[in-house]
């Protein structure tokens, strides 16, 4: 079958789509390379995906707004913190529509395109407007879910929750009640099912044969291609006494579910929305730490990590100098980037951890690859990573693991600037400005006067437009000499023999400069790290709410970075308590 939006032209299932004045309505300009969610759309949908000008009213499916589901009270306890201004029509990331077609119609993969997600055939995320080739892909991959919806049993019936009887319209009228409530994550308006009703009842204009199948086809793309479906508006009007927009109980658990699970609202969370159970911070809170003890939520702490690890420093490549490292194999590599994963993990749900054992915790993940690298015995390992107490002063925190070390290293030796550069950078949220262009791809000094590599990048940097960046920098990354271009410990230069120095005086930011003489205390002073703890929380804060730095978000960094600073606020915790910050639960309008 050809799609539907494809020059609106005849297929096999399709007449012409374009045909009738309600399909071209609701699917949005069909044959035309134009944004179909923009200010001139027919429907009446006002600002583009992306846009930061806010905006009200009118952006529901069909020119209405959404019925139903209260405002929250927000307020209880007070919040002094202000609401930035973001897109009140952010369309889902690729993640999240992979995400929503699975747990909507148990799609994970397309047959037609050999096992690839649907994201696959989506274009990449991006800021901004829709573009046509956005909305072509948009249409390509409605038309192979669709395809494959009606073709496979288990995933038709999570469609077609009904068994269609004579010409099949009562189950379908059904199915647009009760499938587009969970594809628009709220209720339809009585206009919307009046339009998709519309659609089938005139299936013999639109499809060849006019079959529940057929008809049944077109209405799911039609979904998949629905402004309410590809957008997570937040349409509510309700402005509290500050001017700001509440959210509504549908929006809010859009917003709950789409950050935790990367999904649409669970069947526990659409019967809060439904009920109005989610219009206080308690409320709130109950559903996010249900919500943190679901499987998909481990996805999201990973992510963040993962967001964390790969801020503003780029790594190296981690391939190794097989002369060098004869053993450091793809194999090896493999676990080492799962076990960085596995820890965070750990760290997050098991103990549950703090941000101080993120750089502090002994706990570890290995396999017979990596264990001599840990100095264990290999022989009491297998394939599969395994749970392990390392060495608690060599191996304190993340910053001391394979991932991180092998990471931020060259392939034949250690990589000093890279490792404190990350951590003045991305651990302690100092800004660093770029190099001097003179000084880029200046070599690393070589002699029989060097005997480590900490006199050869000492050397390297000492000119004077270096100097002011690589005294925070360099003493960071000394101190990691402990370990080599894999990780592995080490006390000596692997071709000189030379005992290695880690002591430093290093700074922690906020003008904080401390003595430090291994990894073990270095791992310390930044746990208790003020300008740590503020950047961990800033991370989180701009994760979270899906945008860059803002004046506004100060207030609610300073709030979770107090908390963190006592040493025992689990990180859970800190998920949980940024659902309860008036950045979560409101949206503010920006100037028109």
């Amino acid at each position: 079958m050809r799609s539907v939006f494809s020059g609106c032209s005849s297929g096999k299932l399709v007449k012409s789509l374009c045909a009738l004045p309600l399909a071209a309505s609701l699917l949005a300009g069909c044959g035309r390379a134009r944004n179909p969610l923009d200010d001139s759309d027919p429907d009446g949908h006002s600002g583009g995906s992306g846009s930061e000008s806010g905006g009200s009213g009118g952006l529901a499916q069909g020119g209405m707004t959404a019925t139903g589901g209260k405002t929250a009270t927000i307020g209880d306890p007070p919040s002094p913190c202000r609401v930035p201004v973001t897109s009140q029509l952010p369309r889902l990331t690729n993640a999240q529509y992979d995400g929503t077609v699975r747990d909507l119609l148990g799609v994970t993969a397309l047959s037609a395109f050999n096992g690839k997600p649907p994201s696959a055939l989506l274009v990449p995320d991006h800021r901004g407007e829709l573009t046509a080739e956005d909305w072509a892909a948009y249409m390509a991959s409605a038309e192979a879910i669709a395809a494959q919806v009606m073709k496979t049993p288990e995933q038709r019936s999570r469609f077609l929750t009904c068994t269609p009887v004579a010409d099949g319209s009562a189950c379908l009228h059904d199915t647009i009640v009760s499938f587009g409530r969970r594809a628009f994550r709220r209720p339809l308006t009585e206009q919307e099912v009046a339009r998709f009703d519309k659609i089938v009842a005139q299936r013999e204009q639109i499809t060849i044969s006019g079959t529940v199948d057929e008809i049944a086809e077109v209405l799911l793309q039609a979904f998949l291609v629905a402004p309410s479906f590809l957008q997570r508006a937040e349409i509510s009007e309700a402005p509290d006494s500050e001017g700001r927009f509440v959210l509504s109980g549908f929006e809010v658990a859009a917003r709950l579910s789409y950050l935790l699970w990367q999904s649409p609202p669970d069947d526990a969370l659409t019967k809060a929305a439904d009920a109005n159970a989610l219009l206080t911070a308690d409320q709130i809170r109950g559903q996010a730490q249900r919500m943190l003890r679901d499987e998909r939520a481990h996805e999201f702490v990973k992510g963040f990590h993962r967001f964390y690890l790969d801020s503003t420093t780029p790594r190296v490549a981690t391939k190794k100098d097989p002369k060098l490292f004869p053993g450091v194999d793809d194999a090896t590599l493999s676990a080492i980037n799962e076990e960085s994963a596995r820890f965070f993990d750990a760290i997050v749900f098991e103990r549950p951890g703090t941000f101080q054992d993120l750089l502090t915790s002994p706990r570890g993940f290995v396999n017979a690859k990596t264990a001599p690298l840990y100095g264990l015995d290999p022989a009491k390992f297998g394939a599969e990573l395994e749970p392990v107490t390392l060495d608690t002063a060599q191996r304190p925190g993340f910053l001391t693991r394979l991932g991180f070390l092998a990471a931020y290293a060259h392939e034949d030796r250690t990589a000093p600037i890279l490792r404190g550069a990350f951590i003045v950078k991305d651990v302690l949220g100092v800004k660093v400005p770029p190099p001097d262009p003179k000084a880029i791809g200046t070599p690393l000094p070589q002699g029989p006067e060097f005997h480590t590599n900490r006199e050869r990048v000492t050397a390297q940097t000492a000119g004077k437009s270096c100097n002011s960046c690589h005294a925070l920098i360099n003493p960071l990354g000394f101190v990691l000499e402990a370990y080599d271009a894999v990780g592995a410990f080490q006390t000596v230069e692997a071709d000189t023999g030379a005992a290695i120095d880690t002591s430093a005086e290093v700074s922690l930011g906020n003008d904080v400069r401390v003595k430090v003489n291994n990894p073990q205390e270095l791992m310390k002073q930044l746990a208790s790290s003020l300008a740590a703890q503020q950047t961990y929380a800033k991370r989180w804060v701009s994760y979270a709410y899906d945008h860059a730095d803002t004046p506004e978000d100060i207030c609610t960094v300073d709030i979770l970075s107090s908390r963190i600073s006592t040493g025992e606020y689990p990180i859970l915790d800190l998920i949980v308590d940024l659902t309860q910050q008036n950045s979560f639960r409101m949206r503010t309008r920006g100037p028109r």
